[in-house]
């Protein structure tokens, strides 16, 4: 007589179900599928054979699945040996051992080419010792519990989540399976009790708390860090120890990948950063209620301190943005440095708290996607079930039929937060965010809520501070419809009001520098970081200049609320962008260019008429020998090379930082812009040479560069990087610098 006196556990896995059994006081572990056959586990021997014998494709909540499965074979005196992985991660095989000796390491370690290999050993529990350490995978987070035994339950000995943290003051587990990580609390610590709102705490909070530095221990195998310098954005399984304010959180087999772009890119031999996927391998795993958590290194914000600022600003505007906080970072046991903690916008309980509703269609828009047809596939899903963008698609059809600039405001409410949009955007230009999609299309999301209207929510807001943007420009299709509409205009123009306002209110410059008093022995003690302390004082101080002074300057420009109230010399031009000098009457577009060094006709460039020079020659400075031709005309990288020979020279070669300095100072002062220099690697990538053949023996390379991003071969200095060298496309067209006798 056969009699069932434990647990039954069967997880479909594609096409094959595992079967979990205890029968008759003997474990049973079978895998039932049509291509292996029917495959009982009842040793390791076995185990090894289902190895070799069973394969199924791997997919990331597959890994959970099964995990639970071992954990409920463990809480019933049996032992998991081997514990699934992915095809993207390799486990430490070592580390993960439970029963040592039972098992050839190889069948542990061997890292899975294709598809995922799907295995439970089973030990009976005196076999492995009497007390076994069980890690309770998927169905309680990871959570470290021990089995005295090898039956009855699991009893904890070390607190672990339930929902919400169990402190260490008396209150125990029910040793259920949650999902959560283990945590400890201070002994004066509390939990479960309400806010004095009567609303539940917020668990996530001290993480995102101004001023405190949480700190991140993450553990990486060789296997893991061999794949992320192979494939950086493709996951790998980690352990994450996680303390804040004294409590210690610990996650095992988060994902972790690296991210970053352009600029903001480093490998882990750099100051790397992270993106953290809390439940790709254990459902419902979480930090703090998060799901995912980004973690940039801050190597474009030398104050180390815009995204925190930032994203309150706009959050204090009621548009759904992040919480941004600060944490150390080490990866194992090597301190990499202090970090920003970013909320990512995917995250459930974000899309809960903004909208009340987490299934809605969320988008990615990277470098140049819009609303426009041909630019909707450059949008990344990361919510929702619409399928091939067909949203988007209805969005931009719609869009197209306003064709009326005064039905805009009517007719684009019905389909965009119309009031959100406008705090949005103007946030985005208030900051100076250059790279958002007001301005230049990148760095935002789109989400649409309950109400079937989208909404825009920023990202990537760390090199803002810096550059005075007005009030009606940017690329942003949205944008550019709402300022070709007067009553549109005049809805942005309050809420830039509204944004100044706002600033004041908050107190946000003084913020800044409390923010900066509590980061700056972390910050100096950054040994990652690529600028100096006296570089984050000084960006700090920056910082609070802008947030002091921009008020003014915006509503300075908001006498362009309606273009038609400004045309200061009556050319018939207005001065609100139309008319490039609208002090002087003979200047406006359609001029006629006299040869003066500068742009009468409005077009953008200096004297571009055949009769006029097109370039000014300076002496370079001693010991430097010949002059450098600044020339404004411009073309490109190859096109300047061959003019610079025509004037018997090339494109110019620095040699000194002495010329560095010189060609900033005087390039600048004519266009700030992009100029070309004589440097590329076009012929062999990476190998840079002069086009005049000589010696590279002095740099002024911008952090992060060169990095060929989608093969840059030509070099220019950058006004973005005061004067710095950055890598750049060949074909685009700049105004360069020649080296002439």
């Amino acid at each position: 007589m056969v009699v069932v006196v434990a647990v039954v556990v069967v997880v479909v896995v594609v096409s094959s179900v595992l079967v979990a059994l205890v029968v008759a006081g003997s474990p049973l572990l079978a895998v039932v599928s049509p291509a292996a056959g029917v495959h009982p586990i009842t040793s390791a021997a076995a185990a090894a054979a289902t190895v070799r014998a069973l394969e199924v494709d791997g997919m990331a909540k597959l890994v959970g699945r099964l995990r639970m499965a071992a954990g409920s074979l463990a809480r019933a005196g049996l032992s998991p040996l081997v514990r699934p992985h992915d095809d993207h991660s390799q486990l430490d095989s070592q580390r993960r051992r439970r029963c040592s000796g039972d098992l050839p390491p190889e069948t542990m370690s061997k890292p899975h080419a294709g598809p995922l290999a799907v295995v439970l050993a089973l030990c009976w529990g005196p076999a492995c010792g009497d007390s076994v350490q069980v890690d309770s995978e998927g169905s309680s987070g990871g959570a470290t519990a021990t089995t005295s035994g090898s039956t009855g339950p699991a009893t904890s000995t070390t607190p672990t989540t339930s929902g919400e943290p169990v402190t260490t003051g008396g209150t125990t587990s029910d040793g259920g399976t949650t999902g959560d990580p283990t945590t400890t609390d201070p002994a004066t610590s509390s939990t479960g009790d309400e806010s004095s709102t009567g609303e539940p705490p917020d668990p996530a909070a001290p993480l995102f708390e101004p001023g405190a530095i949480a700190e991140f221990a993450l553990d990486l195998s060789a296997e893991a860090i061999d794949s992320l310098d192979a494939d950086p954005k493709i996951y790998v399984l980690g352990d994450l120890t996680v303390t804040v304010g004294g409590q210690v959180t610990v996650l095992t087999d988060i994902g972790v990948r690296l991210k970053g772009n352009y600029g903001s890119f480093r490998t882990l031999d750099e100051k790397a950063a992270f993106l953290f996927n809390f439940d790709r391998y254990i459902d419902d795993q979480r930090l703090f209620d998060l799901e995912k958590l980004a973690v940039n290194n801050m190597v474009q914000d030398p104050s180390m301190q815009r995204e925190l600022l930032g994203y309150t600003l706009f959050r204090a505007g009621d548009v759904p943005a992040p919480r941004a906080g600060h944490a150390t970072v080490s990866v194992n046991g090597e301190l990499y440095g202090l970090y920003t903690t970013i909320e990512t916008v995917d995250n459930e309980e974000f899309l809960k708290t903004w909208f009340s509703d987490d299934k809605g269609a969320l988008y990615e828009g990277a470098y140049g996607s819009d609303l426009f047809t041909d630019l909707v596939p450059s949008f990344d899903q990361d919510n929702g079930d619409n399928v091939d963008f067909m949203d988007l698609q209805a969005l931009v059809q719609q869009l197209d039929a306003i064709v009326d600039p005064a039905d805009f405001v009517t007719e684009v409410d019905k389909l965009i937060d119309l009031d959100r949009f406008l705090t949005f955007a103007a946030t985005e230009i208030y900051l100076g965010h250059w790279d958002g999609y007001a301005w230049t299309r990148n760095n935002f999301f789109v989400y649409r809520g309950p109400d079937q209207r989208w909404v825009l929510l920023p990202w990537g807001i760390d090199q803002t501070m810096v550059d005075n943007l007005g009030p009606f420009g940017g690329e942003g299709r949205l944008q550019q419809m709402c300022v070709q509409s007067l009553e549109c205009r005049m809805l942005l123009a309050e809420k830039f009001q509204a944004v100044v306002a706002r600033v004041d209110e908050l107190g946000l410059a003084a913020q800044a520098q409390t923010l900066a008093d509590a980061l700056r022995d972390a910050a100096d003690a950054d040994p990652r970081k690529e600028y100096g302390i006296d570089s984050v004082d000084g960006n700090v101080a920056a910082n609070i200049e802008f947030l002091t002074n921009r008020g003014l300057q915006v509503m300075d420009d908001l006498i362009c609320t309606d273009p038609s109230k400004l045309d200061a010399d009556n050319d018939g031009y207005s001065g609100c962008g139309e008319d490039c000098d609208d002090g002087d009457k003979t200047i406006h577009p359609g001029a006629a260019e006299i040869c003066d060094l500068d742009d009468d006709n409005c077009d953008g460039q200096w004297d571009n008429d055949p009769k006029c020079p097109q370039c000014i020659v300076k002496k370079l400075p001693a010991p430097a020998l010949g002059s450098a031709a600044l020339c404004f005309g411009a073309r490109t990288w190859a096109e300047a090379e061959a003019d610079c020979v025509v004037q018997k020279g090339h494109l110019i070669a620095v040699h000194t930082q002495a010329v560095q300095d010189f060609l900033e100072g005087e390039a600048f002062a004519i266009q700030d812009t992009d100029w070309w220099l004589g440097l590329s690697d076009s012929k062999n990538e990476g190998s840079f040479v002069w086009s005049n053949a000589s010696k590279l023996d002095f740099t002024s390379w911008a952090g992060g560069e060169p990095n060929n991003s989608g093969n840059e071969d030509c070099v220019h200095l950058a006004p973005w990087a005061d004067g710095d060298w950055n890598d750049m496309f060949c074909d685009q067209v700049r105004p360069y610098i020649c080296a002439v006798p």
